[in-house]
Formats: structure tokens, C-alpha cells, sequence
């Protein structure tokens, strides 16, 4: 009965090991991969741990066998199935061993202090604990890592020395100088509060860091979409004394044709049709759609995209009267343009257009815009920046969807305001 006591509470310590590193992060594999990777782990750990435990006699060997093998074989693994910063996953890892070595103490000082009790009672108990620290770590620690890691750029090893400090704490106290065998040990109850401790800390550090950072990128986001649409307006002033200019010197160049008509003087007469011409087609060029709001948008940064060499081929469709306020259209479209405008400008190739096709489609606004990207790029939601932060909050407001992809060399965006 002792030998499968022991075969199964290390089993379960095993299958736990594996579940963590599994779920704790991003995998560089597929699941079934990655499943088939630390299986393999699993068993040939516990071929490990049997050797060590009933065959070896040597204390050396039944310490690398045991304890020292399992420690640097399930790092191996973990770093090997996930992707992502080093030094994020090295924390993530070494939370888990925190909450692991917190679990062994607490199993045996329970199992210490209750020598007669049965074997069933014992993995039962071995088994709830070691769900519970799981449970901990996967459901409530690592969501709050990763919403904190987008605001976590260079400050993962300051977090890793602190694990590291508590990893050397909780040995020291639970097994060196006395190893927590019994309830009623000195050394139990600082234990006890520093583990109370250490489960807390992680829960407020990261809470205090999305919290902060929400504000901030709020702040950050309504600055940035009061700058744009003051900037949206001062365009649009601009262009409307601009229109009313060119209206104007029309009028005058037809009366002056009129004039230079009647006394034959045909090269002033070509030269006023040219002019009469130019200001036809100055007239039409900004006229994508009837919305005067995506109209301006359109203008404002098809003129920043030429600026810097970018060719802009636009398709808008969308009526003066669609019910999506002014200020959310130039959230979605001009953050999604100047991203555009950012990224594309940065690529070395001659070739630099830029793809927009804005439409109506029964009773949603459908937004589509198309840039080249390096072909190797990697794209995911801790990529997105506070302007599609923006857009994916506009986005939500009216109920919409949104996609952003990278594929072969073109990053795509979608966004979809339903009415």
C-alpha cells in the first residue's frame, strides 16, 4: 500500500508539473505536440524517480534521480514547448516552483503531524493541495501576468530576482536549518504567514500594474483622440477656405476667358481653359463617398501617405447620414490610416501602396485597409498599441467585430460598426 501511495502522489506531482507548464504561457507548438512532449517527460521522470527511490542505494544518485533531475529536465521542457520573452517565461516557471515548494512543505507538515492516518486520507490530501496551488497559479496568477506583461517591456528580471529571493526563503525555512515535519514546530507558524504572503503579493503587484496602466492608456487615448480630431477640424477649416479660394478664382478665370474669347487672343485663352480645368479636377479629387466626415479623414492622410512616397487606392461607399458619430469615424479610420501610413513608410521596397475599401452594407459600416508588412512579422494581441486599443473599444461600443491579421506580407485590418 506505501508503494502506491508513493507511485501516485509522485504521479500526480508529475501530471501537475506538466498541466502548468502546458497552460502557463504560449506554446511553440500544437497541443497535441506539446501533450505528446511532456508525456514523453512524464514517464521518463517517473522511471527516474523509481530508480532513484528503490533501486539506488547511494544517497548522491538518489538525490539527482529524485529531486535534482525532475528540477532541470521539467525546465528543459517548459522552455522548449513555449515561446515568448525569456524572462517572462522564467518568471512564470519560477512562480511555480515558488507555489510547488510551498505545497511540499505544507503536505509534510501535514503528514508529519498525523502519522497513523490513512493511506487513502493522505492522497486525498496530497492530491486537494496540489490541485488548489494549481488551480491558483493557472486561474488567478498567470491572467493577471499576462494582462500586466503588455505593460511590462524591460522590468521582467527585477521580477525574476524577487522569485528567485523567495525560492531561497522558502527553503531555508522549511527545510533548512529544521524541515517542516509537524504543526506544532516553531518554525510552522513565520511559515505559514510568509506563504500567505507570498500568495498575495502576486495577485495586488499585477492588479496595481493593469490598474495604472488602464489609466494611463486611457488618458494617453482620450489626449490622442482630442489632438486628432482638432487636427481633423483644422484640416477641414483649411480645406473649406481652400474650396471657397478655388471657387472663387474660377468665376474669374471664366470672365477673363470670356474677355480673352472676344479679342482672339488664343494663348491667353488656353492658358485660362487649363486653368478652368485644373480647378474642375481640384474640385472632384476628395469626393470619395457623401460622408463629408470619412471624406476628410480620406483627405487629410491620403495626403500624409503621398508625403512620404506611399500610393493610396481608395473605395469608399458610405451615405452623409449613417448613425456612427463623427468622432468614432475618425477613431477607427484615421488610427487605422496612420498605422498604415507608419508601417508602410518603414519598408525599404519601391513599391508602397496603401489598399482602403470603406462601405455601407445594410446596417453595418464595413472598414477594410491593406498595407504591406515585412513577410516574417509576427502578429498578436500583445502587439496591439493604444490607437487599435482605441479602435477595438470604439469597435465594442457599437457592437461591432474587428480582425487584424499579418499574411504574406500584408497586414490586414477589419472592423465591422453595426447600427
Amino acid at each position: 500500500m506505501y508503494l502506491a501511495q508513493v507511485l501516485i502522489e509522485q504521479l500526480v506531482v508529475l501530471v501537475a508539473h506538466a498541466i502548468s507548464g502546458i497552460y502557463s504561457t504560449n506554446l511553440k507548438y500544437s497541443k497535441k505536440t506539446t501533450f505528446a512532449i511532456w508525456g514523453i517527460w512524464l514517464v521518463l521522470q517517473e522511471a527516474f524517480w523509481c530508480l532513484g527511490e528503490f533501486v539506488a542505494t547511494d544517497i548522491a544518485v538518489k538525490f539527482f534521480s529524485v529531486f535534482v533531475s525532475a528540477f532541470i529536465f521539467q525546465y528543459i521542457v517548459f522552455f522548449a514547448t513555449t515561446k515568448g520573452r525569456f524572462s517572462q517565461r522564467l518568471f512564470t516557471i519560477l512562480t511555480y516552483s515558488i507555489f510547488f515548494c510551498i505545497f511540499m512543505a505544507f503536505n509534510t507538515a501535514i503528514q508529519g503531524s498525523f502519522p497513523g492516518m490513512h493511506i487513502m486520507i493522505r492522497i486525498i490530501i496530497h492530491v486537494a493541495l496540489i490541485v488548489g496551488i494549481l488551480y491558483y497559479f493557472l486561474k488567478c496568477v498567470c491572467p493577471l501576468c499576462h494582462a500586466a506583461s503588455k505593460s511590462i517591456v524591460t522590468g521582467w528580471y527585477p521580477l525574476v530576482f524577487v522569485n528567485i529571493i523567495f525560492v531561497i526563503t522558502i527553503v531555508a525555512t522549511s527545510v533548512f536549518p529544521v524541515r517542516i515535519a509537524s504543526f506544532y514546530v516553531s518554525e510552522f507558524i513565520p511559515f505559514l504567514f510568509l506563504s500567505i504572503s507570498i500568495f498575495a503579493v502576486y495577485p495586488v503587484i499585477f492588479s496595481n500594474i493593469k490598474n495604472m496602466t488602464e489609466v494611463a492608456t486611457k488618458r494617453e487615448t482620450e489626449q490622442q483622440n482630442k489632438l486628432l480630431l482638432l487636427q481633423i477640424e483644422k484640416e477641414k477649416l483649411q480645406m473649406t477656405h481652400e474650396y471657397m479660394a478655388i471657387h472663387d478664382r474660377r468665376h474669374h478665370n471664366l470672365v477673363l476667358l470670356k474677355l480673352a474669347n472676344n479679342n482672339d487672343v488664343e494663348s491667353v485663352k488656353e492658358y485660362l481653359k487649363t486653368l478652368v480645368e485644373k480647378d474642375s479636377a481640384i474640385f472632384g479629387e476628395s469626393n470619395y463617398c457623401q460622408n463629408t466626415t470619412i471624406n476628410t479623414v480620406l483627405s487629410v492622410y491620403e495626403k500624409k501617405a503621398n508625403d512620404a512616397g506611399i500610393t493610396v487606392k481608395i473605395a469608399a461607399r458610405a451615405g452623409q447620414n449613417i448613425p456612427i458619430s463623427p468622432q468614432d469615424l475618425v477613431i477607427v479610420i484615421a488610427n487605422i490610416f496612420e498605422n498604415a501610413i507608419n508601417a508602410t513608410k518603414k519598408l525599404k521596397s519601391k513599391d508602397k501602396v496603401i489598399d482602403i475599401d470603406i462601405r455601407e452594407k445594410q446596417t453595418r459600416l464595413l472598414v477594410k485597409i491593406e498595407n504591406p508588412c515585412k513577410t516574417n512579422l509576427r502578429f498578436d494581441e500583445t502587439d496591439y498599441g493604444i490607437g487599435i486599443s482605441s479602435v477595438i473599444a470604439t469597435t465594442e461600443k457599437y457592437q461591432g467585430m474587428y480582425d487584424f491579421t499579418a499574411e504574406d506580407g500584408i497586414f490586414s485590418s477589419k472592423v465591422c460598426l453595426n447600427y
